[in-house]
C-alpha cells in the first residue's frame, strides 16, 4: 500500500510542515537522485466510497445528503419501500450526512435495500463483511454479497471481487479470475477496474505481461481522475513503460494526483524536484513534497528526507536530522544504531536520543503505526479510509 490517501493540498502547506521548512538552514548547491516510490498497487475501491463511474456520484450526494429537509423526504421515499432511498439512507447514516453517524441504521437500511435487487447496497454490504464494519469480518460473507452484485453487472462489485480474488480473500488466489472480473468492469469504463487491469498487463499476472496495453488502460483511468491510475500512468511515463518516456508529462500527472493527497506522487515529484529531471530543478519545492508526503504517510519520502540531510541536498548537512527521520521511516521499537549505521554512528549519544525522541514524537502526531521503510509492491490490498 502507498500509504494513506490524506486528502491535502499540497500547495498550502500545514503548520507543522512551515515549521520543518524554516528549520532546514542554509541552502546548498548539492544535486542527488532521490529514491523513487516506483510501485505499483491494485487498489480495492474504498469502502463507504461510491466508484468514479458509479450509478450515484459521490460528491454530489455529499452535498444532498447534508440537507436536514432532503434527508426527511428520502427517509419517507425509503420507510415507502424505495430501494434507491433506502440505498441513500443507507450511505447517510454511514458517513453521518444530516443526521447522526450510525453504522446498525446504515446496515439495516441496505439490507431492505438489498432484498430488492439494489446493487450498490449489495456492494456496501459486502464492503462491510470485507472491512468488518458493523459486522464481524468475513471475507467469506462479503464475497457471497459482492458477487451478487456483479453477477447482475454492477462494475464496482465486479472490481472488488477481481481483487479478493487477486488476494486470495474469501476465495483461494486466482489472478486469472481477477482478470476476467476486471476486464468485464472496464467495458464498461469504470476507473479502478481499469487501473488493476492495467497493473496486472504491466506484470503478466493472469494475463500476458502488455505493457503498452497497461499503458492505455491507466490513461483512461487516470482521465478520469482515479488518483491510483495518475500515479501508475506517471511511474510508466517516467520509466518509458508501455509508453514512450516523457519526464515533463509524467510530472503532470505526479502533480495531479499529488494534489489529491497521494502520497507516492509527492515523494516521487519531489526527486524529481530535486534532481530536476522533467521540472527546473527546485530544492525547497522537494524538500515541500517530501515532507508532504511523509505526513500522508509515506515511508519512503521519510527515507528520502533522511538521505537529503546526510548529503546536504538544497540543505546544510544534519547528520541529527537524518538519524531522525531514518528512525521515522523504520518500525518503532528498533533502538539500536545497527539499524541506521551509515547516519546515526556519526552523531553523540545524546543527539541519538534526541533524535529518537523527536522521531516518536513525530510519529505520534501524525497518527502513524508500525510502517517500515520498504514499501510493499504488486498486490496489497488497499483499504483506505
Amino acid at each position: 500500500m502507498r500509504g494513506s490517501n490524506i486528502s491535502r493540498s499540497w500547495s498550502r502547506p500545514s503548520a507543522i510542515l512551515i515549521s520543518w521548512i524554516l528549520l532546514l538552514g542554509e541552502i546548498t548547491l548539492t544535486s542527488a537522485l532521490a529514491s523513487a516510490q516506483n510501485t505499483t498497487t491494485p487498489a480495492m475501491e474504498p469502502s463507504m466510497r461510491l466508484g468514479v463511474n458509479g450509478r450515484y456520484g459521490q460528491s454530489q450526494l455529499d452535498r444532498e445528503l447534508r440537507a436536514p429537509d432532503h434527508i426527511s423526504k428520502i427517509r419517507s421515499r425509503a420507510e415507502a419501500g424505495s430501494a434507491r432511498d433506502q440505498f441513500l439512507m443507507g450511505y447517510a447514516c454511514t458517513k453521518g450526512l444530516g443526521q447522526p453517524q450510525d453504522v446498525a441504521q446504515a446496515l439495516s437500511w441496505y439490507l431492505k435495500a438489498a432484498n430488492q435487487g439494489e446493487p450498490a447496497a449489495i456492494t456496501e454490504l459486502g464492503r462491510m463483511y470485507i472491512h468488518g464494519i458493523g459486522v464481524t469480518q468475513d471475507y467469506r460473507r462479503g464475497m457471497e454479497w459482492l458477487r451478487r452484485a456483479a453477477a447482475d453487472g454492477y462494475a464496482p462489485a465486479q472490481t472488488d471481487v477481481g481483487l479478493l480474488y487477486f488476494q486470495g480473500l474469501g476465495v483461494a488466489p486466482d489472478y486469472q479470475s481477477a482478470v476476467r472480473w476486471w476486464e468485464q468492469a472496464a467495458r464498461q469504463r469504470y476507473a479502478p477496474a481499469e487501473s488493476n487491469l492495467g497493473v496486472a498487463y504491466l506484470n503478466g499476472m493472469g494475463v500476458a505481461r502488455d505493457s503498452s496495453r497497461a499503458g492505455q488502460l491507466f490513461r483512461s483511468a487516470a482521465e478520469s481522475g482515479l488518483v491510483t491510475a495518475q500515479f501508475d500512468l506517471a511511474w510508466c511515463l517516467e520509466a518509458g513503460q508501455g509508453v514512450q518516456q516523457d519526464l515533463a508529462v509524467a510530472a503532470g500527472w505526479y502533480r495531479k494526483a499529488a494534489q489529491q493527497g497521494d502520497g507516492g506522487a509527492q515523494n516521487n515529484l519531489a526527486s524529481m524536484y530535486q534532481s530536476g529531471r522533467g521540472v527546473p530543478q527546485d530544492t525547497l519545492k522537494a524538500l515541500r513534497l517530501f515532507l508532504e508526503a511523509a505526513e500522508n504517510g509515506n515511508m519512503k519520502a521519510a527515507s528520502n528526507l533522511a538521505n537529503t540531510f546526510r548529503l546536504g541536498i538544497g540543505v546544510k548537512p544534519d547528520l541529527m536530522l537524518s538519524c531522525m527521520w531514518l528512525q521515522v521511516a523504520s518500525n518503532p521499537g528498533k533502538e539500536a544504531r545497527e539499524f541506521v549505521p551509515t547516519t546515526c554512528t556519526g552523531i553523540s549519544d545524546h543527539q541519538f536520543n534526541k533524535a529518537r525522541e523527536q522521531a516518536a514524537a513525530w510519529r505520534a502526531q501524525h497518527h502513524l503505526g508500525a510502517i517500515s521503510i520498504g514499501e510493499s509492491g504488486i498486490g496489497e490490498l488497499a483499504f483506505y479510509r
